[in-house]
């Protein structure tokens, strides 16, 4: 591997979940990190998750050491997208799920972003190579894909654009190294890169089978928890990262999609039509904070 470039100063335009998340493991690691967001609220409500909820958490787990307070004054909000990439290293793009949007950020950070800075995105399921014809200099531009909750799900995955440079790729896996994230190189292009490909075949037939009237979330992610022996499962997953995001993913595979089972979940349009987005809008296929899923008796099926 070539030798990479150093990071000084990140940048994370997008304050919603994985962008909240990806700055904070960043100021948590002592990178000094502009966060930003075109809606103002959004900025906020990101600012306030980062400090009352994901930098404790991320701390807590002690893979890390630092404070709460030396994170918080590494954390800065931006005024302004060019004011948060004007001396940027690495920008992280982190804004919702749709190409256009994302299309219009890239034409910005190629507009006012430094030429050296290396551009990345945490589309979970667009390749970058979408994008690349927005950017000035494709060779520094790549998927950086993380995982929510980024102090749970240690992982990174890279991707290339297709003209990405090794000095690139280099730079991404010592910065997600220095995280403390495992990093995983997608060799080639891949749509859903390597997790979401698979998991997105397991969302797709869960969300089937609650369409069809087969079983409802809880008795699927029962099943699936104790098949499987773990805390989570699909339909707590997808609350977790959002039904919105869940929706946008699926929306971009029926763009392309020959097959018919992929057309999207009348469910999840349903939920998302009611802004029943998961945890962040309070409910989706659970009522959240503390889920039923959860709770004690829940494999059992006592808290019905």
């Amino acid at each position: 591997m070539v030798n990479g470039r150093t990071i000084n100063q990140v940048a994370v335009i997008g304050a919603g979940t994985m962008g909240a998340q990806i700055a904070s493991l960043a100021a948590v690691s002592g990178y000094p990190v502009r966060l930003f967001d075109a809606i103002p609220d959004a900025l906020a409500r990101g600012r306030e998750r980062a400090e009352r909820e994901i930098i404790p958490a991320i701390l807590q787990t002690g893979r890390i050491p630092g404070t709460a307070i030396d994170a918080l004054n590494h954390l800065e909000i931006a005024p302004s997208l060019e004011a948060a990439v004007a001396d940027a290293d690495l920008v992280i793009e982190a804004v919702r799920e749709n190409l256009d949007t994302k299309l219009g950020v890239f034409a910005e950070l190629s507009r006012f972003a430094p030429r050296h800075a290396i551009l990345a995105t945490n589309s979970s399921s667009l390749p970058s190579s979408l994008v690349a014809g927005a950017v000035e200099g494709p060779e520094r531009l790549l998927n950086m894909h993380f995982f929510a909750p980024i102090w749970v799900r240690t992982m990174l995955e890279l991707m290339t654009c297709g003209e990405t440079s090794d000095e690139t790729f280099s730079t991404a896996h010592r910065f997600g190294q220095s995280l403390r994230l495992m990093t995983a190189f997608v060799r080639g292009e891949s749509k859903g890169f390597i997790i979401n490909r698979i998991w997105r075949a397991v969302r797709r037939e869960s969300l089937r089978v609650v369409d069809e009237g087969v079983a409802g979330p809880e008795d699927v992610d029962r099943l699936w928890m104790l098949f499987f022996q773990t805390k989570h499962a699909p339909f707590g997953v997808m609350d977790m990262v959002g039904l919105d995001v869940s929706a946008d993913i699926e929306a971009t595979y029926h763009a392309v999609a020959t097959d018919p089972a992929d057309v999207p979940s009348p469910t999840l349009k349903r939920l998302v039509a009611e802004v029943n987005l998961g945890e962040k809008s309070g409910r989706g296929f659970y009522t959240h904070p503390n889920p039923v899923y959860a709770r004690p008796g829940f494999l059992l099926g006592d808290n019905e």
